[in-house]
């Protein structure tokens, strides 16, 4: 099995990547181009003067016990985040085993848009998960190279194996914010047994890593939502049935 991953960073003490004080490790490579992607730094798998490198899975686990009395006292963990974890699934299952053994709860945070055998390798080491749900069709998943059918099955997946299940949509002005296309979503994540949803508003905090990447950036021009629209989304949601939040 692999013993070295290409990561981007790990970040200690996140507080937004999952409950309680968390090391969140973020894998470089993305199966998805997402126009709006705030973490541009990771959607290529390749090593750049700027982002990316190589590290062993024993120096993650080694930096992921340092903090062990934190996660302890929190309720915290470990995040495998990205880009995409999941293309490099083999060395986070032994990142998840690792963990496992010291007691340490791992988040797994994906897109799910991987075939179900990289999904299957690193599920019975997760304690949850974090699905990204990007729109209610197939055309909708055209425009960022995606498979919805494959993230579905993923989903459903996870939740049949008794492993809670939060779906986190990106709420993108002009591409997924109509109430018409939550109540899509909302339909296609009660078809797949997942009960809860988070809405990620959209920023543009990561414009500046489009300016040293240089890329342009497709939405330098696009206004978050407004607080009025999140509130008319999440009670889509909510009527559906589902326990509907605002994430960070």
């Amino acid at each position: 099995m692999p013993d070295e991953l290409i990561l981007t960073n790990i970040q200690h003490f996140s507080l937004g990547d999952g409950p309680g004080i968390r090391t969140t490790v973020f894998l470089k490579g993305c199966s998805l181009h997402c126009p709006w992607c705030h973490n541009p730094e990771t959607i290529s798998p390749d090593i750049t003067p700027q982002y990316g490198r190589r590290c062993t899975v024993e120096n993650i686990v080694e930096e992921i016990l340092e903090d062990a009395a934190f996660y302890r006292e929190s309720g915290g963990g470990v995040t495998l985040s990205g880009g995409e974890p999941l293309l490099q699934a083999a060395a986070c299952a032994r990142i998840g085993e690792a963990c496992r053994s010291a007691g340490i709860p791992v988040l797994l945070d994906t897109a799910g848009n991987v075939g179900r055998e990289a999904f299957e390798t690193v599920l019975p080491w997760v304690d949850a998960c974090y699905f990204d749900l990007k729109a209610g069709s197939q055309e909708g998943y055209d425009a960022v190279g995606g498979q919805l059918e494959r993230v579905l099955a993923n989903m459903s997946a996870a939740a049949a194996a008794g492993v809670p299940v939060t779906a986190r949509i990106p709420v993108i002005p002009g591409f997924n914010d109509s109430p018409e296309e939550a109540e899509r979503m909302a339909r296609l994540l009660l078809e797949a047994r997942i009960r809860r949803v988070d809405l990620l508003p959209f920023h543009r905090l990561g414009s500046g890593k489009y300016k040293t990447l240089g890329w342009r950036y497709a939405y330098a021009d696009t206004l978050p939502p407004e607080p009025a629209k999140i509130r008319q989304l999440l009670e889509v949601y909510r009527r559906a049935g589902m326990e509907a939040g605002k994430g960070g």
